[in-house]
């Protein structure tokens, strides 16, 4: 609950703020997350190229991969 009433406040202090502010806070906010998911996406295919080089790799069909699943009841 203090999560909410925290995000509460920041909106809060954001609606103060003139427009132009608001915008440009807006455009900072979402280039930072796109940094963020652009971060992670990096690192996933780090890992994935990692597990490549390991041979920790499958290939096959959708019944393969099923049976796959199914094997690790």
């Amino acid at each position: 609950m203090q999560s909410v009433t925290n995000l509460n406040q920041v909106l809060q202090s954001i609606s103060e703020l003139a427009v132009e502010d608001q915008f440009y806070l807006a455009d900072v906010l979402n280039k930072r997350l796109i940094e963020t998911r652009r971060s992670k996406t990096v690192n996933r295919v780090k890992e994935a190229e990692e597990n490549y080089r390991q041979g920790n790799i499958y290939s096959g069909d959708v019944s393969m991969l099923m049976t796959m699943t199914e094997d690790d009841d």
